[in-house]
């Protein structure tokens, strides 16, 4: 407790406004971020001629749902992809064929593990909801191109 009263120039911290190491107040970070989300299908072509089926991806069940916040532009083929691991059910980031994943919708994540790998995956660079709007109608597009380009 301090030992004066504060002046009218001095303001007081509340005991809910966070503080630095050294003190000083400091913005919190915010509780959600804006991404897109999809599933893994749950079915996909595999093998010469696509003539057998695989239930989801390696990483990912069939159903699965993903959270994009980023991908490698120019290429049409990948997103950075975070969900849970198919086998060890604990959130993963990885590189996901943009052809393995469907419904593709913009929502604002709340998941702290899912927020943390966000803010520090560099490739994860959508920050806005103009921006993850924009590139849930481009992936659509994407799958469009290189199943044309396939048949071709």
């Amino acid at each position: 407790m301090p030992d004066h009263e504060p002046d009218d120039h001095e303001e007081e911290l509340s005991a809910d406004q966070p503080t630095g190491p050294d003190g000083a107040p400091c913005e919190m970070e915010p509780e959600s971020v804006w991404a897109i989300v999809a599933n893994v299908r749950k079915e996909h072509p595999y093998g010469p001629g696509g003539l057998e089926t695989k239930s989801g991806t390696r990483q990912f069940r069939g159903g699965a749902k993903v959270y994009i916040a980023g991908c490698f532009p120019g290429t049409c083929d990948v997103v950075v992809a975070i969900g849970l691991h198919r086998k060890s059910r604990r959130f993963i980031t990885c590189a996901v064929d943009v052809g393995h994943l469907e419904s593709f919708r913009v929502k604002l994540v709340y998941h702290p593990s899912v927020i943390e790998r966000i803010r520090r995956d560099e490739s994860c660079w959508l920050r806005t909801k103009e921006e993850a709007e924009e590139w849930a109608k481009a992936f659509p597009e994407w799958q469009a191109f290189r199943k044309k380009k396939a048949e071709e």
